[in-house]
């Protein structure tokens, strides 16, 4: 039995019950779990980011893959763990102060969370004060922002400026997303790294890991 494209097949449709059945399965057969996560259920959730890209589906079918998404990771997630590991890459992430939407920052943690990479989470409406001493806290490398709102945006900034004043912005690679910001806003404010797709965004961490690990 194929389970490679059932298991694909029942994400894409949110067939949250399908895909746990079958990722059991394959387990049992042999799969490798790491193959699992990265050739199947990657697979099905860069396609589907892809797809809303081009607006060729609805949010409520992202939804529904991402749940699919996350109750199959649940299934493969022990065989993964690595016990008291040390990690060369660790991110703080959250929405700026002012701005409760998450949708697109906890799309972007789901793929962040296949890499071999810490995440700290600090939500949404956060204080740039809370981010740069989150950064302190866990001796983080880098940096992700987001803001819906126009009038938000602008938090980033504050952000920037608080680096600086704590000599901690050469050690931080900063990326900045959402609605209300651009290239020509990442430029403005000395952001290293502005991508409108979460698969963009991940080739751009694959590709300048080593580089980060240096930098910091």
């Amino acid at each position: 039995m194929n389970y490679c494209e059932k298991i694909k097949k029942s994400m894409i449709e949110g067939d949250d019950d399908s895909v746990v059945k079958y990722i059991k399965k394959s387990l049992l057969v042999g799969y490798d779990p790491k193959y699992i996560l990265k050739n199947i259920l990657m697979d099905a959730l860069t396609l589907i980011a892809k797809k809303e890209e081009k607006n060729e589906c609805l949010i409520p079918e992202v939804l529904l893959a991402i749940n699919s998404f996350k109750s199959g990771y649940k299934i493969i997630e022990p065989y993964l763990k690595e016990k008291d590991k040390d990690y060369d890459i660790v991110i703080v992430m959250g929405t700026v102060y002012g701005d409760i939407h998450d949708l697109g920052k906890n799309v972007i943690k789901i793929f962040l969370e296949t890499l071999d990479v810490r995440i700290v989470d600090l939500g949404t409406n956060v204080p740039a004060e809370k981010f740069v001493d989150a950064i302190e806290d866990n001796n983080a490398n880098i940096l992700m922002m987001s803001s819906l709102l126009t009038t938000t945006m602008g938090e980033m900034k504050t952000v920037m400026n608080l680096l600086e004043e704590r000599k901690l912005r050469k050690k931080v690679h900063v990326f900045i997303g959402g609605a209300s910001v651009g290239e020509a806003f990442r430029e403005k404010i000395g952001v290293d790294c502005y991508t409108d797709s979460v698969v963009d965004l991940i080739d751009y961490l694959k590709k300048n890991m080593d580089k980060i690990k240096e930098n910091s």
